[in-house]
């Protein structure tokens, strides 16, 4: 629209209010406005409504083609030479508008988005500023630093660091000195004294001595003695700030022993000694027991103990006492302080004793006694190992001394070996009879393989061990090997398991132990096979995939039908141990299907109707009839699925009979649509009351197609169950997505070679719809329920098992076809989606937000007595919807219709303004009747389809609609979501929103569909701060995982939650 600037200034003349408009920002005072185009004067019409401090004013206005303002009028007393003309204006100069009508909702946000855009703005500054001063920071870190490790203090001289040790009782403690070549300062302060050296400060000792403290201000040597007091005093717990000495730990008195004794004398004021030490022992009987005492308890007075030395400290020297072995030392040391009187020793004990801790410490022990002369090491031990005729294990322990042989478990044998006694007890547990020396372990298959594999082996480091021929060869495993075929037989898989090793007989105990997790498995004829191989976990994986019966692998070739293929296929191309031999055949055929390669002839009469992609699908539902497999026709709403199963239909002529069920709403579409396409096919729609069904029903087979309803077939089950059908096709397929239902269970009993779903949401709400559809189509090929729910739905939704989920995805496939309008509808018009938001007026508002807070106190009510379900929550948002609607579906002496109402009125007639029929869905029956009696008070053409309306009467509506000036189509979103062809409607309202997104898509797709030939424009009506929105935001968040099964799908593919259901009570802010 082009608005010239001297235009605008011939309408406004009055230079003030000119100006006003011209910088008055009308995006705050513009609430609403309406550009509508008229055909039969060729100008737009311009209707807004602007709210400036209390008053609220109406601008309407004619603007010509070439920008021309016809006509202005302005409600303010000035009657059109006024700033709100000029704004309008303006504003219009700006804006640009692609298509008529054209409708503006003032963004209630606006000045708060301002707001937030400065806040925001100021919080990016404030992060910005924090970062620079971050990179600031860095820079003074890096240069300080480099001026400590560049900084080379004049140094006149080195000084040296001087160690001062004193004893109290077992504890010794350090000070340091700083020597100068005339005197010596006491450091007071160590802590300082470090930090000093680290930051390179000055600290002062007296009046005349202080100077820059660095590493380099001390020699060499005493660097090292810098590096000890860091780690001493960092580690020692009983330093405080401003302490002068140290004390010596445990970890710390070795180290300082090594570092002083290697330096210079002149750096501390005690020498360094170190000897080898032996512990004086005495050992005397006591009445039962046996004393083992120090015989000199002086020599441990005032004694140190490090983790490996004693130290002691006399004539200012400190002393190393070192041990051979010196962990076992320090260790029966420190346990003998602890008992305050020496070791009391039973009798019986004596040896154990001496073998387990006084033997090791020969070389560090001064014990003078004939007690233990008896004990001796073997030479050598050797364990023999056999198996008896019963499979059972016998060993024998053989101890090899110098002048005899003594053997294993012989209580008599009392001078063991330490060695000896840890073998007996790794066997002890594993006894069941010791025979004249010979040991026999338990009868246990999984134990033998155990012991021959973990426990010889284990032994060997203490023994030399023996093992005879038989049991020797029971070590030597066979391989499995098996082998799996996979064949094609009359139109069934033929699969035959078998193995080089083991009959088929023994399979199933082999399996039924591999499931037990035994370690082997002994054939009848003596081979051991190991159960702990790949083999064997793919075979179970194969056997568990397909839901294989054991029994039928042991009685031969097992059939299943054709559509595991698929699955046997994968596995053959993943990595597997399993060896599998495919029939030519069976290669070829499976080839053949994935590369579609099929070319069925279409019919004559078809060629030139359907549209390349329906071809192709006509194509894909003949190769699915040629297999044998069951499949979802799964094309968007509007492509013609109907078309497609039609043609399929004729092209079987004469084959047997098809049947169709559908939802009673589309029954007579389908009848319209065969009447309309084929010029062959005889087709009987059975409906109307019983004794007419079944009279239909009686020359059924005379019929190429059947068609009736799920009600229907509900009713006549009986009637239909024993007939073979060639096909049996099931329309808006969701309708058995609940297998427990009425609906599923008829469909599932009816006998057909084929079977097709069609839908354009297989998922809609949860997996277990897919499963039910599937069920279906090839019974148990997503195998029983129980067995999906845990294997596939439960890891998928709950635990988001990406593993589980691309298996499904891969099995269900091959078996669904789904094409969307964009990919293949090029031609298709567009479709021009409005999100409008409305607000509440005064009243409305503070009716809705008591009831969302009268929701809410009942919400936590519940909660409290934990008495809040489903049905309590949904009442609730019913409640709260109604209110968005219009408050008169609540309150009846509410006389005034709602502002949305209007709102949705004045959108009405800019469309019609424009020549524009419309369809109006809502979900509420009762709100169509408000909107009813708005249309009639406003002179509005309208139809109403609800619930109530007849098939008959729905048929005779639709068909007037699309062929008639009538205006408005008022149809109950449940009632007329689907099936319907609208295509004479060029614009979609959708009053209220709905939970699922699919039911909106379907909706909208009455009119967006082939044969539609104008863009399609769909107006969503929200109202702001409401339940609404957040209605719109659970849509989004519901979406994903469907899009993952069957790509373009608009199910929501988990229920709602209760949390979810609570989050959409939040109040808005």
């Amino acid at each position: 629209m082009l608005i010239q600037e001297k235009e605008i200034r011939r309408i406004v003349q009055n230079e003030k209010e000119y100006r006003y408009g011209r910088f008055m920002d009308m995006k705050e005072y513009l609430e609403r406005m309406t550009i509508s185009y008229d055909e039969n004067n060729h100008c737009y019409r311009i209707n807004a409504r602007i709210s400036m401090s209390n008053d609220k004013l109406i601008v309407s206005m004619k603007i010509s083609q070439d920008g021309e303002i016809i006509q202005s009028h302005c409600s303010c007393p000035l009657k059109g030479q006024c700033r709100h003309i000029a704004g309008i204006l303006f504003f219009l100069k700006k804006l640009e508008v692609t298509s008529f009508p054209y409708f503006y909702e003032k963004d209630d946000h606006w000045n708060k988005q301002q707001q937030l855009l400065k806040i925001e703005k100021q919080r990016q500054e404030r992060i910005l500023h924090k970062k620079q001063q971050e990179s600031l920071d860095l820079i003074h870190l890096y240069k300080d630093q480099l001026l400590r490790e560049s900084f080379v203090p004049f140094i006149s001289q080195q000084y040296q660091l001087k160690v001062f040790v004193q004893q109290k009782k077992n504890q010794l403690w350090i000070a340091f000195k700083v020597l100068t070549s005339t005197q010596s300062y006491m450091i007071k302060n160590i802590d300082s004294f470090l930090k000093a050296i680290e930051h390179h400060e000055h600290l002062q000792y007296s009046k005349n001595f202080e100077f820059i403290h660095s590493r380099e201000a001390f020699d060499e040597d005493s660097r090292e003695i810098i590096d000890f007091m860091k780690k001493s005093f960092l580690k020692n717990q009983f330093i405080q700030q401003g302490v002068i000495k140290v004390l010596m730990i445990q970890d710390d008195i070795d180290e300082f022993y090594n570092i002083m004794s290697a330096l210079p004398s002149s750096y501390c004021d005690i020498a360094f000694d170190k000897k080898n030490y032996t512990i004086p022992l005495d050992i005397s009987l006591k009445e039962d027991s046996y004393v083992l005492d120090l015989a000199d308890y002086n020599e441990f007075e005032d004694v140190m103990i490090s983790s490996q030395y004693l130290y002691s400290f006399h004539n200012d020297t400190l002393y190393r006492y070192m041990f051979h072995a010196p962990i076992q030392a320090i260790t029966f040391i420190k346990k003998w302080m602890e008992t305050k009187g020496g070791f009391y020793i039973p009798q019986n004990a004596l040896m154990d004793f001496y073998k387990y801790v006084l033997y090791d410490l020969s070389d560090d022990i001064d014990l003078k006694t004939h007690l233990f002369d008896a004990y001796h090491q073997e030479d050598m031990i050797n364990l023999y190992a056999d198996m008896t005729r019963d499979d059972q294990i016998c060993v024998q322990l053989e101890y090899i001394y110098d002048d005899h042989i003594c053997y294993g478990f012989d209580e008599d044998n009392t001078h063991k070996s330490k060695k000896a006694d840890l073998i007996e007890d790794y066997l002890r547990p594993y006894i069941e009879d010791i025979d004249d020396h010979m040991i026999y372990l338990q009868y246990d298959h999984d134990f033998t393989y155990q012991f021959l594999k973990e426990s010889l082996p284990y032994l060997s480091h203490y023994c030399q061990i023996f093992v005879s021929d038989a049991l020797n060869s029971f070590s030597q495993v066979t391989p499995v090997d098996i082998q799996v075929g996979v064949h094609l037989r009359q139109g069934l898989l033929s699969i035959d398991i078998h193995s080089i090793h083991v009959q088929k007989e023994e399979l199933i105990d082999l399996l039924k132990a591999y499931k037990k997790k035994r370690k082997f498995y002994k054939l009848k004829n003596g081979q051991i096979l190991s159960l702990e191989n790949q083999e064997l976990q793919d075979l179970d994986h194969l056997t568990h995939s397909l839901s294989l019966n054991m029994k039928d692998i042991a009685g031969g070739e097992i059939q299943i039908p054709t559509y595991r293929l698929f699955e046997i296929d994968q596995m053959m191309n993943q990595e597997s141990s399993l060896h599998y031999q495919r029939s030519a055949e069976l290669k070829k055929w499976t080839e053949d299907f994935k590369q579609r390669e099929y070319d069925f002839d279409i019919p004559q009469h078809y060629q030139s109707i359907l549209r390349h992609y329906q071809k192709l699908g006509y194509q894909w539902l003949r190769l699915m009839e040629h297999y044998g497999f069951g499949g979802i026709l799964a094309d968007d709403m509007g492509l013609g699925k109907t078309l497609q199963m039609i043609t399929y239909f004729d092209s079987l002529k004469g084959q047997g009979t098809h049947m169709v069920i559908a939802p009673a709403s589309l029954i007579f579409n389908w009848q319209d649509e065969f009447q309309k396409f084929s010029q062959n096919l005889k087709v009987l729609c059975v409906y109307g009351h019983r004794e007419a069904r079944e009279k239909l029903l009686e020359h059924k087979e005379d019929y190429d197609v059947v068609i009736t309803s799920y009600d229907y077939l509900r009713r006549d089950i009986e009637l239909y169950e024993t007939y073979q059908f060639h096909t049996v096709v099931i329309d808006e397929a969701q309708n058995i997505k609940n297998p427990k239902t009425r609906n599923a269970i008829c469909v599932k009993r009816l006998k057909a070679k084929q079977r097709f779903a069609l839908t354009g949401t297989p998922i809609e709400n949860s997996l277990a719809e897919l499963w039910s559809i599937f069920d279906f189509l090839m019974p148990y090929y997503l195998y029983h329920y129980h067995y999906f729910l845990e294997q596939f739905e439960r890891p998928i939704v709950k635990e988001h098992d990406e593993q589980k989920q691309e298996r499904l995805k891969q099995m269900i496939t091959p078996f669904v076809l789904r094409r969307n309008k964009k990919d293949v509808l090029t031609e298709l018009p567009e479709k021009i989606e409005q999100m409008i938001y409305m607000r509440f007026n005064e009243e409305e508002e503070k009716l809705y937000l008591a009831n969302l807070v009268q929701v809410n106190k009942s919400l936590q009510e519940k909660l409290q007595v934990q008495q809040l379900g489903r049905i309590d929550i949904l009442a609730m948002l019913t409640r709260l919807r109604q209110l968005c609607q219009d408050s008169r579906l609540l309150y009846q002496d509410i006389q005034e219709p709602s502002s949305k109402l209007k709102g949705c009125m004045e959108l009405i007639h800019s469309l019609k303004d424009n020549h524009k029929k419309i369809l109006l869905f809502s979900s509420f029956t009762s709100l169509l009747h408000l909107i009813e009696e708005q249309c009639q008070k406003e002179h509005i053409s309208y139809y109403l389809l609800d619930g109530s309306t007849s098939k008959e009467k729905r048929k005779q509506m639709v068909d007037a609609f699309q062929n008639d000036q009538t205006t408005l189509f008022l149809i109950s979103l449940k009632a007329g979501g689907s099936g319907l062809n609208l295509t004479s409607a060029q614009a979609v309202i959708h009053y209220d929103p709905w939970w699922n997104m699919s039911a909106k898509n379907q909706a909208t797709d009455r009119a967006h569909r082939i044969g539609q030939l104008e863009n399609v424009q769909v107006f969503s009506l929200i109202m702001k701060n409401t339940i609404e929105e957040k209605i719109m935001e659970l849509q989004k968040q519901k979406k994903n995982l469907a899009d993952t099964f069957v790509e373009g799908n608009e199910g929501m593919i988990s229920t709602m939650s209760l949390d979810d259901m609570k989050s959409l009570f939040e109040i808005s802010s």
